[in-house]
């Protein structure tokens, strides 16, 4: 049975790597990998109303970004970040959690764009990163496996 949480009663900070790789291990399909930037979403409170009630402070999701690629695009230097995990607690949905987790990476590292890739054999097919403002970039195919590039735009230069 899927359990949600609101991400408006819980509290997005910077955590320790290690603390990121542990959370993914567990929780995530793939598991941990390297990354820069983590973030927890911890629990503040709960307003009960069919939300899971756990005890505040506890980790129920994390996410995780890569260090700045940066390349000359036309006249200037883009810095592109990619978002290369996100998971939550099993069967646990955190309503707004991605996009909360995202806010607050743009807040704190004013990227250029942030990508990520989407299993497009999961249910959802990417449409996630879509209702977040992402748009598909590309598909990369190989034996096995299908994955949807997506991209958000984040500072406009012109």
């Amino acid at each position: 049975m899927k359990h949600s949480i609101y991400a408006r009663n819980c509290e997005i900070r910077r955590i320790d790597r290690s603390v990121a790789a542990a959370f993914l291990s567990q929780y995530h399909r793939l598991g941990a990998t390297r990354c820069r930037y983590c973030y927890g979403i911890f629990v503040r409170r709960t307003t009960g109303s069919g939300e899971l009630s756990l005890p505040p402070g506890t980790l129920v999701g994390v996410s995780a970004f890569s260090n700045a690629r940066r390349w000359l695009k036309g006249d200037r230097v883009v810095s592109s970040y990619e978002w290369v995990r996100y998971a939550s607690l099993e069967d646990v949905s955190i309503l707004g959690g991605m996009s909360r987790s995202l806010k607050q990476f743009i807040q704190d590292k004013s990227p250029d764009d942030v990508m990520s890739y989407a299993d497009a054999s999961y249910p959802d097919g990417g449409k996630t990163y879509e209702k977040l403002g992402f748009r598909l970039e590309g598909i990369v195919e190989k034996p096995g496996f299908k994955n949807l590039t997506y991209r958000l735009e984040v500072k406009s230069h012109g």
